[in-house]
């Protein structure tokens, strides 16, 4: 993901600008998915595995900035910060009493010779990516995974997007199939990607965020305003549906790929309060999940959707409020879907195409390729709620529990306690059964929701024949574009 903010004091301090940062980067589309999950899980198994996933995803996520932190005492990285007052922050998180305010701290041991402390190759960067801590924790092969992850999983995000948006404007234009509306959604999809700069997105991402709000806000009034309409009794444990639920909550918390950015994009003199914003964040995410969730699923009880905007009656009068919110969430949607893009075609380019920058050609190609892969992932696996339980417990475990832990313990090694140890094997653990479990229950789901027949298979044929065109019309546009 995106590198966090500079150590130079230049991020914010504004503490409502702080938490909403944290709020939004958790607040997506998988939220309307959890009423569905707790019909399948029952209201109290669902809230205490909610529970327990937040608490272990905010450990796993607060265990990568310590790996930060301490790969910085590790390499000895200097470390400049100029005082404002009499207390300011170190890098590792404590405060420090100076008697100057231009006093210059540095984390550089005292017999460093000269000449490395000028020698930019021998010190570590300060703000890091999550793929730089898997690097110095396990070499290429640790970047790769979570790069792999990162990739496989905000693809899922973008897939998830248009499946949420074609079914909810099918039930107000039913003539309209999933492909048609791929048709129409995947060409401006395809302009905006092409855009290299996250800030040309500034402006549609917040107005995004506004709508996904306004939309949420809806759905859970009137998730309480239908509780007296209907009569139900509803289910308070299922553990066949635990596997599933487990995976839909993950993917609601797969936020480990943006915590350093979060936590760089603090000013470096109050970072050491960045635990303290998130742990408070988090507590109002986690119940917000938990009330919107089970609110969902009282409603409706056992109609309730996969997408519970689906359960949303039309409107009777001349306004259409069901309408506006749908609208509203499919425009939020649509406009998120090229930032959740980004960092996937920046791994791409990283990896396929040396000097992106100048080859701009090629980029666009694998770009347009590279969404139009995400429109046949839709026609292949086009139910919202399994998707969501195949990416969470496929790359969302790794991400939020197994790769932390492991990380953990190579970049501490030697210096964890017997405590730390523990917490360190049971994320590893988790992860590991649950991606297992998860991966396994989603499988068998898809493959129940499949219709008998010959259309899947026909369905693949047509995609793989495209496929096939798009990388020879590739092969030709490198071969011309090559220097002869």
């Amino acid at each position: 993901m995106a590198v966090g903010g500079s150590n130079s004091g230049s991020g914010s301090r504004n503490s409502i600008k702080i938490f909403a940062n944290i709020f939004i980067s958790f607040i997506g589309a998988g939220v309307l998915g959890l009423p569905f999950a707790f019909k399948e899980a029952g209201i109290l198994e669902g809230i205490v595995v909610m529970t327990l996933v937040g608490i272990t995803s905010v450990k796993a996520m607060l265990l990568i900035v310590d790996c930060k932190y301490q790969l910085i005492r590790n390499n000895r990285v200097e470390t400049k910060i100029y005082m404002k007052d009499n207390t300011e922050a170190r890098e590792d998180g404590l405060k420090v009493k100076v008697k100057d305010t231009e006093e210059v701290m540095t984390l550089l041991a005292e017999d460093e010779p000269e000449a490395e402390k000028g020698h930019k190759s021998s010190r570590l960067p300060v703000d890091f990516s999550y793929g730089d801590i898997g690097q110095h924790a396990l070499g290429h092969i640790g970047r790769v995974f979570v790069d792999v992850a990162i990739l496989i999983s905000q693809a899922g995000f973008c897939c998830a997007y248009l499946i949420f948006i074609s079914e909810n404007l099918s039930s107000y234009i039913p003539k309209l199939k999933l492909i048609h509306w791929l048709i129409l959604l995947l060409p401006p999809l395809c302009l905006l990607t092409l855009l290299r700069q996250l800030k040309s997105l500034a402006l549609t991402s917040l107005l995004a965020q506004c709508s996904n709000l306004l939309a949420f806000g809806v759905v859970f009034w009137f998730d309480f305003e239908h509780f007296h309409h209907i009569e139900i009794h509803p289910k308070n444990m299922s553990i066949k549906g635990l596997p599933f639920f487990l995976a839909i909550s993950i993917y609601c918390y797969e936020g480990a790929g943006m915590i350093l950015s979060l936590e760089g994009s603090l000013a470096a003199d109050i970072r050491y309060k960045f635990k303290r914003y998130f742990v408070c964040t988090m507590v109002i995410v986690t119940s917000l999940y938990i009330s919107f969730g089970s609110a969902g699923y009282l409603s409706f009880g056992p109609e309730t959707n996969p997408i519970i905007t689906l359960n949303l009656p039309k409107g009777e009068s001349q306004v259409d409020f069901a309408m506006v919110v749908k609208t509203f969430l499919c425009l939020a949607l649509f406009f998120t879907y090229p930032v959740m893009m980004f960092p996937v075609m920046k791994l791409l380019e990283n990896y396929f195409i040396t000097d992106a920058h100048k080859k701009i050609l090629k980029g666009n190609i694998l770009r347009v390729f590279t969404v139009f892969m995400t429109g046949c992932i839709v026609l292949v696996i086009p139910n919202f709620a399994n998707l969501m339980a195949l990416v969470g417990a496929t790359c969302c475990t790794m991400l939020a529990f197994t790769l932390p832990g492991l990380f953990h313990m190579c970049i501490f090694k030697g210096n964890l306690t017997i405590y730390q140890v523990i917490i360190d094997w049971t994320l590893i653990f988790l992860g590991v059964v649950g991606a297992v479990i998860g991966t396994i229950d989603a499988l068998q789901r898809l493959h129940a929701s499949q219709d008998t027949g010959n259309e899947a298979h026909d369905m693949m044929l047509s995609i793989q024949n495209i496929t096939t065109t798009l990388s020879s019309a590739i092969n030709s546009s490198v071969a011309l574009t090559a220097p002869k």
